[in-house]
């Protein structure tokens, strides 16, 4: 057995055994006599303003976790302020275990400097260690911005409660309340509502948008195409003026099936939104979760605007397409080897062309859900939240939960769903060339450095 793969069994059984109460988490070492003195480096790729893609570095004299921040140039923490002033706090953007006196961590190619970063912060726990500047060429000026809009998903309605209310009755309307209080002038959801497709859900859904100035719109996710799905009751509840004989300023085209369509209106400055909608929730060789005539229909929208900016929402991800299909987006494999592959059923005959048309169309960037797992599990997976697979497809973004995240780990043998503790979705910001895709935490109100990433779409 190698040595690598040795270690690593060890280490998961000591954290079973651990995790069980037979043996005792091991004592963190006594700190230097001198304190803890450590040093951190980034090294960027490229001299691209705003692009964080690179290597984070850390030496130190004290093993340990190390956090790193960006901060200002007084050496605070960056925070990024509302539309009404209040100020949200950005997360770590790297973690940096050091062994044997150094670490590092490899920074995603989609990574972002936020707007107002200037510094790079070292922090082992609270105590602030190292500060270095941002290179001015890597800072961008984040001139021009166009609008911003939020991207929800996996609210489900009717599957997580407490007792006997609906933990989705805090959740949503916690996390519509975040994005109204930055600005957004819309929202998009990548579906799953409900638990089963019942009314009563998307009548929630429907309550809580309305509380709100900007239009919610929404595409049917596999628990939406449940036993208890009423077509009437989804165009009554969701997706307000967009069905009927009069639809509202801005839908484009509304697919016969009476669910997929096409929006670019006042709230979207110019850009296009598809809602592109599940028939089916069964994930099996040869069934599908779209039709022919729905892929048509989609290919005829993605050629008329084959020269615009164009956002799609459709529930399902794709596998790798090569290599380890199990570590494609929003795929991961855990400490244990497991896998929990949650994908699009790679080689049905929908999903070859689903993927096709994503291959030709560049210019979509393609918002997702359907794995619930949370932001920071990109550590098993650097592809799990964001991927082009090298620039041969359009732009997959994961949209994790609002609901309930979920995450694995060394003391996780199976997933874990964090119903009621953990709430995600997305802030997107769109300027003339580019938009910055920031991850929300809603239940702690905070930006996610670590998932705040740059996609350059125009």
């Amino acid at each position: 057995m190698k040595s690598s793969t040795l270690k690593k069994l060890i280490a998961m059984i000591t954290a079973l055994l651990m995790s069980w109460g037979i043996i005792a988490a091991p004592a963190a070492p006594e700190k230097p006599d001198g304190g803890i003195v450590a040093d951190s480096a980034v090294t960027f790729n490229d001299s691209d303003p705003g692009c964080a893609e690179g290597t984070v570095s850390v030496t130190s004299n004290y093993d340990g976790e190390y956090s790193v921040f960006w901060g200002t140039a007084d050496g605070e923490k960056l925070t990024a302020k509302t539309a009404s002033g209040a100020e949200v706090p950005y997360s770590r953007f790297a973690k940096v275990t050091v062994e044997n006196g150094e670490g590092s961590e490899t920074l995603n190619e989609f990574l972002a400097i936020p707007e107002g970063a200037q510094t790079v912060l070292l922090y082992y726990g609270d105590e602030l260690l190292d500060k270095d500047a941002v290179p001015a060429e890597k800072i961008n000026a984040y001139d021009g911005k166009i609008y911003s809009f939020g991207a929800l998903s996996d609210i489900h309605f009717g599957r997580y409660f407490d007792g006997i209310k609906d933990k989705s009755d805090t959740s949503f309307p916690r996390a519509l309340n975040f994005l109204d209080s930055l600005g957004v002038s819309m929202v998009g959801m990548s579906g799953d509502l409900s638990f089963a497709g019942e009314t009563s859900s998307f009548k929630k859904v429907s309550k809580y948008s309305a509380e709100h100035d900007f239009p919610v719109f929404t595409c049917r996710g596999n628990h939406d195409c449940g036993n208890k799905l009423n077509t009437k009751m989804w165009q009554k509840y969701l997706n307000k003026g967009v069905y009927g004989e009069n639809p509202r300023e801005g839908v484009l085209a509304v697919a016969d099936n009476g669910y997929d369509f096409v929006f670019r209106g006042e709230e979207s400055h110019g850009d296009v939104f598809i809602f592109f909608s599940q028939i089916s929730g069964v994930y099996a060789p040869g069934v599908r979760l779209v039709t022919d005539k729905q892929l048509n229909w989609l290919e005829q929208q993605f050629e008329a605007h084959k020269d615009e900016r164009v956002y799609l929402f459709f529930h399902t991800f794709l596998n790798a397409p090569d290599g380890e299909p199990a570590m494609g987006e929003g795929n991961l494999i855990n400490d244990y080897g497991k896998s929990y592959t949650l994908p699009y059923r790679t080689g049905n005959k929908d999903e070859k062309r689903f993927r096709s048309l994503l291959e030709e169309y560049k210019n979509v960037t393609f918002f997702n859900g359907h794995s619930h797992f949370t932001y920071d599990m990109q550590s098993y997976n650097p592809r799990l939240n964001i991927t082009d697979y090298n620039g041969t497809t359009a732009t997959m973004v994961h949209v994790s939960s609002c609901a309930a995240p979920r995450t694995t780990g060394p003391l996780q043998p199976k997933l874990t769903s964090n119903s009621g503790t953990m709430s995600e979705g997305l802030f997107i910001t769109a300027y003339p060339s580019y938009i910055i895709v920031t991850a929300c935490d809603f239940v702690g109100g905070q930006f996610l450095a670590y998932a705040t990433y740059r996609v350059n779409n125009r």
